[in-house]
C-alpha cells in the first residue's frame, strides 16, 4: 500500500491539484485501487467546498472542484476509456497545477 491519505486539511489548490495528480498515479501504478482513490476524492471535494478561496485562487476553484468530481468518479471508468479518462484527467491536472503555480510567484 503507499502513503496516500486525503489531505487533512485544505491550506491551498495547489496542494489540492498536486494531491489529486499523486492519488492518479498512485492509481495507475496499482498503488491503491479504484474505490480507495474515489473515497478519498469525495472526502477532499467536502473539504474544497469548505475552503474560501484567495483571490488569485477565485478564478480556478470551479476548476478544482470539477477535477475532484472526475477523481471521485474513477471507480466508473473501465475498459479502454479508463486509460483515456486518467490520461485526460491528469493532463487536466498539471495544467491547472502550472497555472496556479504561475499565479503563486506573482
Amino acid at each position: 500500500m503507499t502513503d496516500i491519505s486525503p489531505l487533512d486539511e485544505v491550506t491551498n489548490l495547489q496542494s489540492v491539484t498536486y494531491w489529486m495528480l499523486s492519488t492518479v498515479e498512485a492509481y495507475q501504478e496499482g498503488s491503491i485501487n479504484r474505490k480507495l482513490a474515489s473515497g478519498m476524492a469525495k472526502r477532499v471535494l467536502r473539504k474544497i467546498k469548505h475552503y474560501v478561496p484567495t483571490k488569485l485562487e477565485k478564478d480556478h476553484v470551479e476548476t478544482i472542484e470539477d477535477l475532484c468530481i472526475s477523481l471521485s468518479t474513477i471507480d466508473r471508468a473501465q475498459g479502454k476509456f479508463e486509460k483515456f479518462y486518467l490520461d485526460s484527467l491528469k493532463e487536466e491536472l498539471e495544467r491547472v497545477a502550472k497555472l496556479l503555480e504561475g499565479k503563486e510567484n506573482e
